[in-house]
């Protein structure tokens, strides 16, 4: 029951609380707030979380419910509304969340925030805010007895603060810990085998804290102020391996029409790596000579020639094992040619077959244009010099294990590429000196006559602009977009009996439409990775909500 019960349920605590501001103008995190919780959690943990207030949540968390996405997950899980999912779970938990007066009434204080440290081998630590010590014992009392079974309490004095346990009849471990450190202001909370490490947390040196660990300072000195919790995971620990980073640190932000996490990483390689991620300001946007039914959109604004180091990394090992096989200087001929401003679009195929079930995720197997069309474009620095490369290709493609043809298109030159699935990506110089990559040969074409004139307003919608303005590498996948190509699709697209699959298709899109699109920002700060990643919303029009505290 603990492992059920306890965990996800103080989890979801922890998590919903970051819900705790949106909306609102929040300033930056107290720094002294967050320095009183971190100090009794450990710098050695796998993962901790740190989370400002836990109050305010009711008109948050309610606006949530009322996405239509929130429901049909809760549907997913046999509850009729994302309310009556969430209604349960309070229950669960025996506190409702979306109460300030509850959350008080617990013997919580909110606006001290909260925060939780994972030790590894199912061991888990919290530290809340106490606003009422003997509210918060009762409240803990009657979550073990009813949740875990345990009805016997003991209570011990000692190093850090008072003790009280909770055993299940006989048994002479506890089943759930809570620990009032001294001061009154914060309490410790441990279930199981994590109740041993309390006393410890409360009266560790600060030096051994995570409020004195080095790398998340930095990292939060150098992500965005206006944040509702963080997340650090430091380097050399299960989930960060060593000889990774120093530390990943995440810090969330939940708004009305977005929920974003920020992403700092001290880089472990040399600054000269990073010039990549440096971008040229008057980099060409390329973007307007994509297809307007693009639903991924990705720009890179950084300098192409510095990406030498990082390819093989892109790539994957079969085509950087393909690349040496071929002769190819990929630094030389390729990447030291291209302009900055490279983009790629990709669309849904007209042709895509719904029918045939999942297709296995191996390019050696499926062929993905497929399902979608490509489009990728860069201007280049000296077009007579990639001429001559593309003219190589036919005899360097069986390396790839390809087969790359040149043909003639109305007096343009084109080389089309095939392999044992099928149609490949094709390649062209365009006007003004662009190298084209396309699939299928209809967009190739389509995409040679486009390049002929201006440039369009490009693919990416108004309100989603504003994705990796100062960024190298900014990526917009528009769900709405890529919503109404699948529903837009003929009938024969979803094969023999479709016509029920593209019933349930569609149900499942108009069910999440106000999930608006996912994009993604990868920059550079100092000697860091950044990186910015949003979950865009379109949530209904906001109503006043009666929501009731869940009864325990």
């Amino acid at each position: 029951m603990f492992r059920r019960a306890w965990l996800p349920t103080l989890l979801l605590l922890l998590a919903i609380a970051g819900c705790s501001r949106c909306g609102k103008d929040q300033g930056p995190v107290a720094p002294q707030q967050d320095a009183n919780l971190s100090r009794y959690l450990p710098r050695d943990a796998q993962a901790s979380i740190v989370i400002q207030d836990l109050g305010a949540l009711g008109e948050k968390l309610a606006r949530f419910q009322n996405l239509k996405a929130a429901s049909f997950a809760a549907q997913l899980q046999s509850f009729s509304s994302a309310e009556g999912y969430v209604n349960a779970v309070m229950r669960q938990v025996g506190v409702d969340l979306r109460s300030r007066q509850a959350l008080e009434a617990a013997g919580l204080a909110p606006e001290r925030g909260a925060g939780a440290a994972f030790l590894g081998d199912n061991r888990a630590v919290s530290v809340v805010g106490v606003k009422d010590a003997e509210k918060l014992e009762a409240t803990f009392a009657g979550f073990a007895r009813t949740r875990l079974g345990a009805s016997e309490k003991k209570q011990e004095k000692g190093a850090g603060g008072n003790l009280v346990t909770f055993h299940r009849p006989g048994a002479p471990d506890a089943a759930l810990g809570l620990l009032f450190i001294d001061g009154g202001q914060y309490a410790l909370l441990g279930a199981g085998p994590s109740v041993a490490a309390l006393r410890p947390l409360a009266s560790q040196p600060e030096e051994k804290s995570l409020a004195k660990e080095p790398v998340l300072a930095a990292s939060l000195n150098r992500l965005p102020s206006k944040r509702d919790f963080h997340v650090y995971l430091p380097g050399g620990t299960g989930l960060l391996p060593a000889g990774t980073v120093q530390g990943l640190t995440l810090a969330g932000l939940i708004e009305p029409r977005a929920i974003t996490v920020h992403a700092d990483a001290p880089w472990p390689d040399t600054q000269a790596s990073l010039a990549a991620l440096d971008v040229v300001k008057d980099a060409p946007d390329l973007r307007g000579w994509l297809p307007a039914d693009s639903f991924l959109v990705v720009r890179f604004r950084g300098d192409p020639s510095q990406l030498d180091g990082v390819w093989p990394y892109l790539v994957g090992d079969y085509l950087t094992r393909a690349v040496q096989k071929s002769g190819l200087e990929m630094k030389a001929e390729v990447l030291d040619n291209f302009k900055p401003g490279m983009v790629l679009g990709l669309s849904l195929s007209p042709q895509v077959q719904l029918g045939t079930g999942m297709p296995v995720l191996d390019l050696r197997r499926t062929n993905p244009f497929r399902f979608v069309n490509l489009v990728a474009l860069s201007d280049l620095k000296d077009a007579a010099r990639t001429s001559a490369l593309l003219e190589k290709l036919p005899e360097m493609s069986t390396h790839f294990g390809a087969k790359v043809e040149g043909a003639d298109l109305k007096g343009q030159r084109i080389y089309l590429t095939s392999y044992r699935a099928g149609e490949g990506a094709h390649f062209a110089l365009g006007p003004n000196g662009k190298l084209l990559v396309a699939s299928p040969r209809s967009q190739l074409e389509a995409t040679l006559t486009a390049l002929a004139r201006k440039a369009e307003d490009g693919p990416v919608a108004a309100d989603l602009k504003d994705v990796g303005q100062d960024a190298a590498i900014s990526v917009v996948l528009d769900l709405r977009r890529l919503a109404d190509a699948v529903k837009n699709l003929p009938s024969e697209a979803w094969g023999i009996g479709g016509f029920a699959i593209k019933a349930t298709t569609v149900r499942w899109l108009e069910a999440t439409d106000d999930l608006r699109a996912v994009t993604l920002a990868v920059s550079r700060k100092e000697r860091a990775l950044q990186a910015e990643m949003s979950l865009r919303l379109t949530p209904a029009a906001s109503t006043p909500t009666t929501t009731q505290p869940a009864t325990p």
